[in-house]
């Protein structure tokens, strides 16, 4: 059994990085997309704090989504940072899914 004050630090980590990734995002993009991408990030981070049912897997889904609509086009430019982030999503991803603190956090057994 995990431990839930450990999926709750996890899920804070992620949450923050979901919203700093967000910020720079926005800073090194200024764009519509940027803005919606940012709020989405924003509401994320505070439902998984808030132990809304399933949105370990909810917001795992939506990363996985984001970082599969952009892996391809990063390597061929060659965008190291953008690549480093999809790395970082795909970690957060996996933590969501598979981490038994994180699923305690939700009460998931």
């Amino acid at each position: 059994m995990g431990h839930s004050v450990n999926g709750r630090n996890l899920v804070a980590m992620i949450g923050g990085w979901m919203i700093i990734k967000g910020i720079v995002n926005l800073v090194i993009g200024f764009s519509f997309e940027n803005i919606i991408t940012l709020l989405v990030s924003v509401g994320l981070a505070y439902l998984m704090l808030a132990k809304k049912p399933y949105m370990n897997y909810i917001t795992a889904i939506l990363l996985a989504a984001v970082v599969l609509a952009h892996i391809w086009g990063n390597i061929k430019s060659g965008a190291v940072l953008y690549i480093i982030e999809a790395i970082v999503d795909a970690v957060c991803v996996w933590q969501l899914v598979t981490n038994k603190d994180i699923k305690e956090h939700f009460g998931q057994n």
